[in-house]
């Protein structure tokens, strides 16, 4: 009988044991879940920039964090509803990136391309920051002040972790703490094409 309620005991506590540990492991991921701590000196990268008239331009990680940059606060909610951020976050204007081959007019849109193979399009009034804002707390939509598209490097004043997008992705950013949809916000991205759009 004692024999059966010490292997209980052991049970018991062996199942605990486990038990704080994986909340202790849950705690460490949450708390630094949008940057690293590892410097990002080594991070082989480049972007390729297309204009509409084909003119083509590789630029490295290196020299988009050497570009004059925006920093702002913002977030984003998943179409399920999770809420990311807000954030401070810091990175070049895409619309400067458009302006290094050709630039891009309001009959243009941008083709955005991640590593993974996803794709989105955005018009010229998204690039230029003209998006729809949430409020954090009650995700009615929000009146914004200044707010700007852009490539994001370093989310939190770390350099981004793989799982969140390393070593560049989209963020919609202002001087508020607001909320964007989530599809504004593609990671992995490797490529920014502007097409002139065909008149019917």
């Amino acid at each position: 009988m004692q024999t059966k309620r010490s292997s209980k005991v052991r049970w018991a506590i062996l199942v605990l044991i486990i038990g704080v540990l994986c909340i202790v492991a849950a705690a460490v991921v949450y708390a630094q879940p949008w940057g690293k701590n590892n410097p990002d000196e080594n991070i082989k990268w480049s972007l390729t920039l297309v204009g509409t008239n084909n003119e083509q331009r590789i630029v490295s990680y290196d020299e988009i964090k050497a570009m004059p940059y925006y920093e702002g606060q913002g977030g984003f909610f998943t179409t399920v509803g999770v809420i990311n951020g807000p954030y401070k976050v810091r990175g070049v204007p895409v619309i400067d990136l458009c302006e290094m081959v050709g630039g891009m007019t309001s009959s243009d849109i941008l083709f955005v391309s991640a590593e993974d193979g996803y794709s989105a399009v955005f018009g010229y009034d998204q690039v230029a920051g003209n998006l729809d804002t949430y409020d954090p707390k009650t995700m009615m939509v929000t009146p914004h002040k200044e707010l700007k598209l852009i490539l994001a490097y370093r989310l939190n004043g770390k350099p981004l972790s793989d799982e969140i997008g390393e070593p560049l992705r989209l963020a919609a950013v202002g001087s508020d703490d607001l909320l964007t949809e989530g599809h504004y916000w593609v990671k992995w991205v490797n490529k920014l094409e502007v097409v002139r759009q065909k008149n019917n």
